[in-house]
């Protein structure tokens, strides 16, 4: 932990976080006096998710989606736990800037999505063309800005080009410059009603999303695809696919393995909350989850490292998926009869 000084003066304590837009929306809360863990603002926020996006691409392969939409989080979590936000996006990046200045002038500390990849203090061997990417701005300095970004040790400075640059990216999922802050947040929030809300959301997002992509309808989709992928794109193709699979897995935004044990934790901590033991052992089942798409990743890096042709392994590898897809299912049935029953 490091402590910087706002433009106001007022003291910010800079912590390492898991996920970035769920760090960032800590450290707001934080800010303004209330303390909430990484995984109470991803669970009350509804963060958990899946969506296959083959229709949006990034780096030519589809992008598979582990959480709810970059914003979302923040968004649900301060509505949920009471918090006085603003939640801006700019057509014209130079407006974006000035009132970006404006608002740090005020005392209030900035959360930002970027292009990671345009952030100037990313090292080369760290960037990737990633547009969801949240950090937090904490004062204007000469020639740029003192940035808090929660994948770093300490802050850092970033120049004031290279942070246009990376609002205002243009291509897919461009962030357009979206900027968000708490103006107020409630010093006694009702975190037990904001438990139970973004469970029952959560539920609605994974079961009962009609379209074939999302929820656990989506794994089984894309589950599908990988089974059958040799015979249609080819091994190598095939291969190539695959590897993209498991980097949303294992890397892109802490990773959908990543995720789900961050909802685990989330489940323990609110066990605690509602002296839940039902809430407990959801949080075990969610961790096995968590394993089964680690395995996942395991088959799948075996597959592409090896030499033989063997497209077997890819009937075994989305058979894995579809182990996740049921395993996820009966979970969130099991979540919407635990939460009906839970009083705020």
């Amino acid at each position: 932990m490091t402590t910087e000084l706002a433009a106001n003066g007022k003291p910010y304590v800079h912590h390492h976080g898991a996920h970035c837009e769920t760090a960032v929306t800590s450290a707001l809360f934080r800010y303004q006096g209330v303390d909430i863990s990484e995984p109470m603002i991803f669970g009350i926020g509804s963060g958990i998710f899946f969506g296959y996006l083959p229709f949006i691409k990034l780096v030519h392969l589809p992008v598979t989606a582990f959480r709810y939409k970059p914003g979302a989080v923040f968004h649900k979590a301060a509505k949920r736990l009471g918090g006085d936000f603003v939640i801006k996006t700019y057509r014209d990046p130079q407006k974006g800037m000035d009132e970006l200045r404006q608002v740090l002038k005020t005392g209030q500390i900035v959360g930002l999505s970027t292009n990671l990849y345009w952030l100037p203090y990313v090292t080369e061997r760290h960037r990737h063309n990633f547009n969801g990417h949240n950090i937090i701005v904490l004062r204007e300095i000469e020639g740029g800005f003192r940035i808090s970004d929660p994948t770093f040790g300490d802050p850092v400075d970033c120049s004031a080009d290279g942070l246009d640059q990376a609002r205002f990216v243009p291509g897919p999922l461009n962030p357009h410059g979206y900027m968000y802050y708490t103006k107020s947040v409630n010093p006694h929030p009702d975190l037990r009603g904001a438990c139970i809300k973004g469970m029952k959301d959560s539920c609605s997002l994974m079961l009962r999303i009609p379209l074939p992509i999302f929820g656990v309808r989506g794994m089984r989709f894309l589950a599908k695809k990988i089974i059958k992928s040799p015979d249609k794109l080819g091994f190598q193709e095939a291969c190539r696919h695959l590897a993209g699979t498991v980097r949303w897995v294992e890397e892109t935004g802490t990773g959908g393995a990543g995720f789900r044990y961050m909802y685990a934790a989330f489940f323990h901590e609110a066990a605690g909350l509602f002296s839940s033991d039902e809430l407990a052992d959801l949080s075990k089942e969610m961790t096995a989850i968590g394993d089964n798409w680690r395995e996942f990743s395991l088959t799948a890096a075996r597959i592409i490292k090896q030499k033989d042709k063997a497209e077997e392994t890819f009937a075994k590898a989305g058979g894995l998926i579809l182990k996740c897809a049921d395993r996820e299912e009966a979970f969130f049935r099991k979540l919407q009869k635990v939460a009906r029953q839970l009083k705020a």
